[in-house]
């Protein structure tokens, strides 16, 4: 009887343990939830690009180059979010934000942004069109 009862509690023991290590996989978000989140990624990303609207002939490359770094970190939120929403088509918005880059790096420090501002500028409006595009199949208020 000893035996058994001894048998009994390193069982149980046993048991609590394993379960104990057991991961439990957090619940994955709704998908209304996952696209409200892209939709936010997509407004904040607007709202980067929109800042180079304010360029000018006084604006600085240092100034220039800020506005795309917070518009990296931007489209960085968008992918991730978008990972979550197949249906979530973000490559216009990518590319757009490529042809963006090579806009801003194409800029030498010897250019004035006058000179740089138009390709700037039309590069910006590519990233808009295509958040606009993306908002629109996604239904985004």
């Amino acid at each position: 009887m000893r035996k058994l009862l001894t048998t009994f509690v390193v069982l149980t023991v046993i048991m609590l343990i394993v379960a104990g290590c057991t991961a439990v996989a957090p619940a994955p978000a709704s998908v209304p939830d996952a696209q409200a989140g892209v939709c936010t990624a997509l407004a904040t990303l607007k709202t980067a690009v929109a800042q180079l609207g304010t360029v000018t002939a006084d604006t600085t490359i240092e100034q220039v180059q800020t506005m795309q770094k917070e518009i990296d970190t931007a489209a960085e939120g968008v992918k991730t979010a978008a990972a979550a929403v197949p249906e979530a088509k973000v490559d216009s918005v990518t590319a757009a934000i490529d042809g963006l880059q090579t806009a801003v790096k194409a800029v030498e420090p010897t250019d004035t942004l006058g000179e740089a501002s138009a390709s700037i500028t039309t590069a910006a409006q590519g990233v808009e069109t295509a958040i606009q595009e993306t908002q629109t199949t996604l239904s985004c208020q």
